[in-house]
């Protein structure tokens, strides 16, 4: 499996992998580009089967992800921030690069509820087309109606969602760099608590800061999560 690294140029020494939601990829954080000083280098990740990489066929667990990724991640510092499924893969890198003894400095989760945790909802990925683009429309996440569109996001969204819905959380000690939750006050998926139940996953500092919105809050709020972030890494 391959998953590209797209990394804006930076004086700095020190990179922000940005990691995308189910059914994401590299282009929903192209509007973050140049929201961080010349220190701070994005890096928005594409993973397979979406965008220019559609052609390839996406993860098939968390594993999977994190030993493609982790090759990629060697050498300068680095932050890691996610959203949904883009938390738990940023999460796991994080335990991963951990274990390698480079942990990144700073954790940056959104729209997850914290992994330990069971899923206060029924899993969607087996569901019929039909409802199962229902579920996604009524968490603000459906692909539209547009047959061609469909034909090309929901295999994907379905992949994307098998891969985090069968993730099984393995115990272990906590991360020992700082990590920050970003919440949606009105999303229908996470709750306040699942997003605070974080904090026993790092034996540093733990922030967590809620923005009005729903389940996709960080596209609407990206200017001040980036602003967040910048004053977390300084």
């Amino acid at each position: 499996m391959t998953a590209l690294l797209r990394t804006e140029p930076a004086a700095g020494a020190l990179r922000l992998v940005c990691l995308p939601h189910a059914g994401g990829g590299a282009g929903s954080f192209a509007r973050w580009t140049g929201l961080f000083p010349p220190g701070i280098a994005l890096v928005r990740v594409q993973l397979p089967g979406r965008e220019d990489l559609a052609g390839r066929p996406a993860f098939r667990d968390v594993p999977e992800a994190v030993s493609a990724l982790l090759p990629h991640l060697g050498g300068p510092p680095v932050a890691l921030y996610g959203h949904s499924m883009g938390a738990l893969l940023a999460f796991e890198l994080a335990r991963a690069l951990t274990g390698h003894g480079i942990p990144p400095v700073h954790l940056f989760v959104s729209g997850c509820r914290a992994p330990h945790l069971a899923a206060g909802r029924p899993p969607i990925h087996e569901l019929p087309d039909e409802r199962f683009a229902d579920e996604l429309e009524a968490v603000g996440a459906g692909p539209g109606r547009s047959p061609l569109f469909r034909r090309y996001a929901l295999p994907l969204i379905r992949a994307d969602l098998r891969l985090s819905e069968k993730h099984q959380h393995v115990p272990g000690a906590p991360l020992p760099c700082p990590l920050t939750v970003f919440h949606g006050l009105h999303d229908p998926i996470v709750s306040a608590a699942e997003a605070g139940a974080w904090r026993q996953h790092t034996a540093a500092a733990f922030a967590l800061r809620a923005f009005p919105g729903a389940h996709f809050f960080h596209h609407r709020h990206r200017a001040a999560l980036a602003a967040a972030m910048t004053r977390a890494l300084e």
